[in-house]
């Protein structure tokens, strides 16, 4: 399978957009607020912070869920040590979860800032998305598209530079 992405600078104007939109509209941010996770639920919880599986940010990656805190921060550099060792603690009863109901071959974990780093909803959460042998994109972590990208970026300009 070859996958390709055109990166060629229309979506950070995108994501801008909605991270400004969601921030004129904080009362219907729909991790802030939380009221309905539309095919979602909140499948583990403590104090801090919540793991759901909603369909809305799954994009086809079966099991894969977020991490959500309480209290509404726009980024994890926003966290407090105690929402930082709740997420830690919450992440731990993710992962014996999903080892235990689906019984994954790996993980990919992680955290968007602001737009530029791909986020585009104001409010703190962890990606945890479960992965498995059998995936045609098995052993690509999310460095690994980061660095193929700037790859090709740079056979590009290089081919720019031979006409």
């Amino acid at each position: 399978m070859n996958v390709t992405l055109p990166l060629d600078g229309r979506l950070l104007p995108r994501r801008e957009r909605e991270w400004a939109d969601w921030l004129a509209r904080p009362h219907e941010n729909p991790l802030t607020t939380r009221a309905d996770f539309s095919g979602g639920e909140v499948v583990l919880e403590n104090d801090l912070c919540i793991y759901t599986q909603d369909a809305r940010y799954a994009d086809g990656l079966p099991y894969s869920g977020l991490i959500v805190t309480r209290r509404p921060c726009q980024t994890v550099f926003d966290l407090t040590l105690q929402e930082v060792a709740a997420v830690h603690t919450l992440l731990a009863e993710v992962r014996a979860l999903l080892d235990e109901t689906v019984r994954p071959d790996g993980y990919t974990v992680g955290w968007n800032v602001y737009p530029a780093g791909g986020q585009h909803i104001p409010h703190v959460h962890l990606h945890v998305i479960p992965r498995w042998k059998t995936e045609a994109s098995a052993g690509a972590g999310l460095r690994y598209f980061l660095k193929a990208a700037r790859l090709e970026a740079e056979r590009e300009a290089e081919r720019r530079r031979e006409c």
